[in-house]
């Protein structure tokens, strides 16, 4: 074992010249240094050690504050006591609050229809309802066809009310989508039927969620179906619905 010591007077390591450091190393390996501004480093340290109990008058009776700047994987069991209250200022990646998205449509006037299914094309306008206002941007419509504003996973909701004034008949509505802008499939239907002869309104209700991961591609149309229906009437209460739940 080699030995560097001083017993009556300081012992003196200097590192001479400009941002000069002192390194100690064990089997070639460094472990600790000091800065030429007097800043120590140390690859480990005893935290056994680290206590306010120091005998040398010279040094405080406490530590200093800890700066957290540059700590790193700490165990989540040793988080204990009250915390302090964290600033989001600097977190990223955390999922809008609520929904961004929310909208209402609904039938500017009545219209009649035979049997078959019948897409409604027409009269669709932005809710005027009392108290409403949509969130978001907000759909766009043309020729009954809606594009959605944002990729994300939507709720859609239709509800029709449809008169007889005709045979008995049953019906459905459906809820069509597509996700190549051309080819419409059905995500959703609801039954219903008006078993007397005339004079009879019904309201039928689906809804769906709807992943939309193209705003181009993606698109949704509504829907009317009637069996043995001569003469059917699709009432302006019918209405639909759009929310954004989340990113897709």
């Amino acid at each position: 074992m080699s030995t560097i010591k001083s017993s009556d007077e300081h012992l003196t390591l200097n590192a001479d010249g400009s941002s000069k450091d002192i390194k100690f190393q064990a089997n070639g390996v460094e472990k600790a240094s000091i800065s030429s501004s007097g800043a120590f480093t140390s690859t480990t340290i005893d935290a056994t050690k680290l206590t306010g109990d120091v005998p040398d008058a010279s040094f405080p009776s406490t530590l200093p504050a800890a700066s957290a700047a540059n700590l790193t994987a700490i165990p989540a069991a040793n988080l204990t006591g009250a915390l302090p209250a964290i600033s989001g200022a600097n977190l990223t990646g955390l999922p809008a609050g609520g929904l961004t998205e929310a909208d209402m449509w609904k039938l500017g006037s009545d219209f009649t229809f035979g049997s078959g299914e019948i897409v409604i094309t027409s009269n669709w306008a932005r809710s005027n309802a009392h108290g409403f206002a949509k969130l978001g941007t907000g759909m766009s419509q043309s020729s009954g066809i809606f594009t959605f504003p944002s990729t994300g996973i939507y709720e859609i909701d239709f509800n029709i009310t449809v008169y007889n004034s005709g045979v008995a008949a049953y019906m459905h509505t459906g809820i069509r989508t597509t996700t190549n802008n051309s080819s419409y499939s059905s995500a959703t239907t609801g039954f219903g039927n008006i078993a007397v002869t005339g004079g009879m309104y019904t309201t039928l209700h689906t809804s769906t969620i709807f992943d939309v991961t193209n705003t181009t591609n993606c698109k949704v149309r509504f829907a009317v179906y009637s069996y043995n229906y001569s003469n059917g009437l699709v009432n302006d209460n019918t209405y639909v619905t759009f929310k954004k739940l989340g990113e897709t």
